[in-house]
């Protein structure tokens, strides 16, 4: 976090609730509509948590309609840690970054949580 920021740089991560999902391990995210080009797209996730519960594989499923109505399903794996707003912020004390502090979507509009810090 730290070697990319100037002296006094400003530091924003935003990053999924995940101290409320990793207690709560969804199973998958609620599909969204999208469209692009005046097609409409459907998109979800479906996640396998590990035993760890720090990790977790996460399908995204894109589906999309074809010229002849029909749907065809693009998929893209990955693998994600879900790091609570408590490592994340040891994770900046321990960079040596000052300022460390946790901003909420209900008190910023932004719909994830903001961490925000200061390089020295």
């Amino acid at each position: 976090m730290r070697r990319v920021l100037h002296p006094g740089g400003l530091l924003l991560v935003t990053t999924r609730p995940y101290d409320e999902l990793r207690r709560d391990r969804p199973a998958s995210t609620a599909p969204q509509t999208a469209e692009h080009g005046g097609r409409r797209s459907v998109i979800f996730q479906l996640w396998q948590w590990h035993e760890d519960g720090e990790r977790y594989d996460l399908e995204l499923f894109r589906l999309l309609p074809d010229d002849t109505g029909q749907w065809r399903v693009a998929v893209r794996r990955s693998t994600s840690w879900a790091l609570t707003r408590g490592q994340l912020s040891a994770f900046a004390t321990e960079a040596g970054l000052a300022g460390i502090r946790w901003e909420q979507p209900a008190d910023t509009g932004f719909f994830q949580p903001v961490l925000i810090a200061r390089a020295p």
